[in-house]
């Protein structure tokens, strides 16, 4: 899908809060690299930093988080797809899809999800979703077609699936920026270990910790994140196809 306009709110969730979050653990990498402050050092550069800053600065900022984050955004969400679905098969013994080579969208488990708790909708799928089971190199262009076809036909329902889609474009923004985060604060505390400072130390330690904490917090659930947004189009595109049909036999009679 393509980058969402500045001022959107799926535009401030997905692109600006990633990319400015990434910019400031830079900004603090860069000043904990180039000098070896203390603790109070730091409280005094904030307060200082927040108490100047002009409006060309905080414009300056905005403009490169957007510029980060929509470099994060990017980044294809596989990745984090991925280490979810490896952490779920092997350290959780959750073997969700249960065929490992069911990628994203996940049209095998949507067959077995229909088969089992959704039988109205299987003939829908059979006719429409189910034939592309084998293609694919064409599954990604095949859900975002389906989501413009929901643009056309029902706008609540594709609003509906866009903040699916924004939900796990933020998570995967925000797992890539915590992740580089986490590698730009370990290379402080490696710094701090030639030039020790308990107080800071102990500091840096606690945010790598809850830096580590949120990815795995993501990664461990990122997998059912996806599998919400394809359900959400799945079921948008059968209530619109339902809807289309029940029109047509009314207008008939």
């Amino acid at each position: 899908m393509q980058l969402p306009n500045i001022g959107k709110p799926e535009s401030i969730l997905s692109i600006l809060i990633p990319g400015t979050f990434l910019l400031f653990n830079i900004i603090i990498g860069l000043y904990f690299i180039v000098w070896t402050p203390s603790l109070g050092d730091v409280k005094e550069f904030l307060k200082e930093s927040g108490g100047s800053l002009s409006v060309i600065v905080f414009l300056l900022l905005v403009c490169l988080g957007y510029l980060l984050g929509a470099i994060l955004r990017l980044m294809k969400c596989d990745i984090p797809d991925n280490l979810s679905g490896f952490y779920l098969r092997h350290i959780e013994g959750n073997h969700i899809p249960k065929d490992p080579k069911d990628k994203f969208p996940y049209i095998k488990w949507l067959g077995s999800r229909c088969d089992k708790q959704y039988p109205e909708a299987k003939a829908f799928y059979d006719n429409t979703w189910g034939k592309h089971i084998q293609q694919r190199e064409n599954l990604l262009s095949f859900l975002n077609f389906r989501k413009v076809l929901l643009i056309s036909k029902d706008l609540n329902l594709a609003n509906e699936c866009y903040a699916a889609e924004a939900l796990n474009r933020y998570l995967s923004s925000m797992f890539y920026g915590i992740f580089l985060s986490f590698l730009i604060i370990f290379f402080v505390l490696i710094k701090q270990i030639f030039s020790p400072n308990e107080e800071l130390s102990l500091t840096l330690l606690l945010i790598e910790l809850f830096y580590g904490g949120s990815a795995l917090l993501i990664i461990r659930n990122y997998r059912f994140i996806r599998m919400k947004e394809v359900e959400t189009v799945f079921a948008a595109s059968f209530a619109v196809e339902h809807k289309c049909k029940h029109k047509c036999k009314h207008e008939s009679n």
